[in-house]
């Protein structure tokens, strides 16, 4: 066998293998409650290393995935996709539907804030989201007492990204830019 076919073979089977990878990286972000193509397409890059950052660098899989979100914009991957919902970015509360129109929601207990929440673990002015200039929507936790996690992780301010997990106190909201995400919360208890 020359050394072209033995080339030809690592090629291939680096390229199935690399396929598996990201077929099983699709299927635990599923399970995982994640978007499972920003994960795919955040470690594809990674060629056979993809499956290996998808478990010892989840933070680098999700910067490819904001890199590449950043490159094709949201309305272009629906359109790719064939879908006709909109993608006006929007949080998902105790199942209800609350579209980002302003450019900055206030959230919290007390009345006069933007988005009302009235749980006891939540600050009377607990955190707010503003739209920043490159177009994505960023969550600040406003010194609020119970703190402000965004899929577990505790922070006191961090860019949103499609399916992130926003819990404030003990009450959890869902924010989604892509569409057809909602189908899969309904029937989920969001508090």
């Amino acid at each position: 066998m020359s050394s072209q076919w033995i080339l030809a073979v690592i090629v291939l089977l680096s390229v199935i293998v690399w396929a598996g990878q990201l077929v099983w990286i699709y299927v635990q972000a599923e399970r995982a409650g994640r978007d499972p193509l920003a994960q795919v397409s955040g470690a594809a890059i990674l060629f056979v290393g993809a499956a290996p950052a998808f478990i010892y660098a989840p933070h680098l899989v999700d910067r490819l995935a904001d890199f590449w979100e950043s490159v094709f914009q949201p309305e272009l991957l629906d359109r790719f996709r064939g879908s006709s919902e909109p993608t006006v970015p929007r949080l998902i509360v105790a199942g209800k539907t609350i579209p980002l129109t302003q450019d900055r929601v206030q959230i919290g207990r007390f009345e006069n804030n933007d988005l009302v929440l009235d749980h006891p673990t939540v600050s009377a002015y607990h955190a707010e989201i503003v739209l920043r200039p490159d177009g994505r929507y960023e969550l600040t936790d406003r010194d609020s007492r119970n703190g402000t996690r965004i899929n577990g992780t505790v922070v006191r301010s961090a860019v949103l990204k499609h399916g992130d997990q926003v819990t404030l106190g003990a009450l959890t909201i869902h924010y989604l830019v892509g569409s057809g995400s909602e189908r899969a919360l309904q029937g989920e208890d969001l508090e």
